[in-house]
């Protein structure tokens, strides 16, 4: 048996020293972050009360004319619970992301959200932000071929909120080999649901979660040993999909991918938006308020 090199976790390998100086990544952010703040002020307003009739509460004499067609002459003011809501990130960690500026996008996104989150609602929406990655190593400790999720922005009490550190996120996994030798990444996507799952249950605080997936395409890894391997695909991440989020909300949102729309679907199903279009931010935030509501209903 031949000896594997040994892994060990360093979660700084995922970060450059420096920003990338072929792209204005903080006129990037910046500029979403104003486009969300505007935004964010809706789901504030949502907060606001929202009037129901029912058969019950405070009369509404305007409505009295209907009742010998309808019971619902009663008013109520209720609120779509914003405050009780967690928006979780997932950032796509692998290495066809290092092209066209995907990755540095994809951190200004959730750089700007935060900040946006933070300045607008004083932090009443939670938020969380993941990589994922399919580390390119076999580890017999790790069960072969593994995936992984990493934390890597929060506004839950007591996580780092540094909104710049974010935008120096780079392709590499929390791994390192032997040598200080970093480590690349498959793309890992849905895979690591059952990890994201397991963590929800443990640490949200919030009644409601909706997670925001980015990406630039399909999952493509190699999963467990090298006797009991499963390749992991568009087919497989729509099943994983299919069976941790047919009750949670979430979207994907493509960063400057190429994936045919057939195989979009099977993989992501309806709800995903083109981070390259003009209408990306308001149709996030149109998302959202359905999310919410659906969550209110």
């Amino acid at each position: 048996m031949r000896n594997e090199p040994k892994s060990q976790v360093d979660k700084e390998m995922m970060y450059d020293e420096e920003l990338n100086s072929h792209f204005d990544i903080r006129s990037f952010r910046d500029n979403l972050y104003n486009r969300f703040s505007r935004n964010m002020l809706l789901l504030l307003d949502s907060k606001k009360p929202r009037t129901t009739f029912t058969n019950k509460g405070r009369l509404e004499p305007r409505r009295a004319y209907r009742y010998n067609f309808s019971d619902q002459l009663f008013k109520q003011n209720q609120s779509v619970p914003t405050g009780d809501t967690t928006i979780i990130f997932l950032i796509d960690g692998s290495g066809s992301m290092s092209g066209q500026n995907r990755i540095e996008k994809c951190n200004a996104i959730c750089s700007a959200f935060a900040k946006a989150v933070n300045d607008v609602t004083k932090n009443q929406i939670k938020f969380e932000c993941f990589v994922k990655h399919s580390p390119s190593i076999y580890d017999s400790e790790y069960g072969g071929s593994f995936v992984t999720l990493t934390k890597v922005l929060s506004n839950t009490q007591g996580a780092e909120r540094d909104f710049d550190k974010i935008l120096r996120l780079n392709t590499d996994s929390p791994l390192r080999l032997e040598g200080a030798t970093s480590v690349g990444s498959y793309t890992a996507e849905f895979s690591v649901l059952p990890a994201l799952r397991k963590y929800m249950m443990k640490r949200l605080t919030t009644k409601n979660a909706i997670i925001v997936n980015l990406t630039d395409g399909g999952a493509f890894a190699s999963l467990g040993t090298h006797r009991n391997c499963v390749e992991f695909r568009s087919h497989e991440n729509g099943q994983m999909r299919i069976k941790y989020l047919s009750q949670i909300p979430h979207v994907t949102v493509m960063v400057g991918g190429e994936i045919r729309k057939k195989e979009s679907e099977k993989a992501y199903g309806q709800n995903v938006v083109e981070c390259e279009d003009d209408s990306f931010v308001p149709n996030l935030f149109k998302m959202f308020m359905g999310f919410l509501e659906q969550s209110y209903e």
